[in-house]
């Protein structure tokens, strides 16, 4: 659980770091060749494109960690109803022994007459 959300922490920060990389080299690139503004529409469309996909990628992410918190919490229910079982079973294995040792408890306490 906490291996996914890490994972999608880091790729969160990693896509952003990515985006501020491309954007700074899309900048240098305009900047060192005075582009013109059909280059800079196309370099516009380009960080676009990269937002998507960013977009997505967090998206499957998300969809992931929300996956797999659900499912802990079912195995963490189940624990739960094993573990409540087990208590169970052990309380009643319990009152029987402690039964048991009374009766043998009544059967060696010498008769006195």
């Amino acid at each position: 659980m906490r291996s996914a959300e890490v994972a999608l922490r880091l790729s969160i920060v990693l896509s952003v770091a990515a985006f501020i990389a491309l954007a700074a080299s899309l900048y240098e690139i305009d900047r060192r060749e005075k582009s013109s503004a059909d280059t800079a529409a196309a370099n516009l469309a380009e960080i676009e494109r990269h937002l998507k996909v960013i977009d997505n990628q967090v998206r499957v992410l998300s969809g992931q960690y929300a996956a797999q918190l659900s499912a802990q919490e079912r195995r963490l229910q189940a624990l739960g109803s094993q573990l409540e079982t087990l208590r169970q079973q052990y309380n009643s294995r319990l009152k029987e022994l402690e039964d048991e040792l009374r009766v043998l408890r009544v059967e060696q306490t010498p008769t006195r007459r």
